[in-house]
């Protein structure tokens, strides 16, 4: 019995440093000042691994190409499924930068052309979507915004995977020579150990420098400005520190439409996606036609990604099929759901 206490208590203290790690590694320097612009020459991928939401980076980066007019979003009818499938259009490949082409290759690789469809081989976009991360991760530590990965999560993944060896054969041996009790609490060290094990892989592998906090900060206040109320973010808008002072009546309402559209990868990478669509929506909507007609594209885009909303699962299920892969330092990078971001079902 004793020793079934003792491995209760090692499991319950190994779970209890994981838990502590995992939400530290998470936390993001906390902003003072509401933001509502990225920062100027910023990459979408870059931001989502110093917000430590780097499994969704590549699915809020083609969001920014689609924001930035790069590519269009369209839709495909797909008889044999219930939703239609998706495409991108490239009006203009020579506009498309090296980075840019890079994620469109990961997503979209055997599809040349004008009209791009997302790769059929989910196990191969996958890996091509870890490669990018790493030239992401590479570029930020040539900037000194991250040091070397931390040990913490393989360390305890490792851990934990021992510690989950031992416990099942006391368990067995527990059950099988009558011991009862020390089975129940054999089990009860798997179930915590089991939870340790999930955690831990989701430990954030990435080291930040204190040259990141600034950044990581105003990432920090970005999402705290999606996060305040529309009254909220008026104000914050119209305020003497808010660089842009709204006019009245339709061009204020214009001029909101495209700061929000630009928020709208980082909403991805905040997990907000379900709310700003709507946001940008009543922007939208809030709009005249001959208003619309007046602004030279801006809206269309949002226009555009509202329209092909049904079909952006399929990019996601392209990635998330694959489960979850190591990456070069070893660390657990999940990539289940990678880019199931989206439910858009009626």
């Amino acid at each position: 019995m004793i020793f079934g206490a003792l491995l209760l208590t090692v499991a319950a203290a190994l779970l209890l440093t994981t838990l502590l790690i995992a939400e530290r590694t998470s936390r993001m320097p906390r902003s003072l000042v509401v933001e509502y612009l990225p920062l100027r020459g910023a990459r979408v991928i870059d931001d989502a691994v110093l917000a430590g939401r780097e499994k969704r980076a590549a699915a809020a980066a083609l969001l920014d190409l689609a924001v930035r007019g790069r590519v269009r979003l369209i839709t495909e009818p797909a008889p044999k499924r219930k939703r239609p499938t998706i495409a991108i259009e490239v009006a203009d490949p020579g506009a498309l930068g090296r980075d840019d082409l890079a994620l469109l290759d990961a997503l979209f690789a055997f599809s040349r052309g004008k009209r791009r469809r997302l790769s059929r081989y989910t196990g191969e976009t996958a890996f091509r979507v870890r490669d990018l991360i790493r030239m992401s991760v590479s570029r930020l530590r040539r900037a000194g915004l991250l040091a070397n990965d931390g040990v913490a999560g393989p360390l305890l993944l490792r851990a934990g995977m021992v510690v989950l060896l031992v416990v099942v054969a006391v368990a067995l041996i527990a059950f099988l020579a009558g011991a009862h009790l020390l089975g129940v609490l054999a089990v009860g060290a798997l179930a915590l150990v089991v939870a340790e094990i999930v955690v831990a892989a989701r430990i954030l592998p990435r080291r930040f420098t204190a040259a990141a906090t600034a950044r990581r900060a105003h990432l920090d206040g970005l999402r705290q400005y999606m996060r305040l109320a529309e009254a909220d973010r008026l104000r914050t808008l119209q305020s003497p520190l808010g660089a842009v002072g709204l006019p009245a009546g339709p061009e204020g309402d214009a001029v909101r439409l495209k700061l929000h559209e630009r928020l709208l990868p980082y909403a991805v990478i905040f997990g907000m996606e379900r709310e700003w669509t709507k946001v940008i929506a009543a922007d939208y909507g809030a709009l005249d036609a001959d208003t619309l007609t007046g602004l030279a594209g801006v809206g269309q885009s949002a226009a555009d990604i509202l329209h092909a909303a049904g079909a952006l699962g399929d990019i996601m299920d392209a990635v998330g099929a694959i489960g979850s892969v190591v990456d070069a330092a070893g660390s657990a990078f999940d990539l289940a759901g990678a880019l199931d971001l989206f439910d858009w079902s009626p």
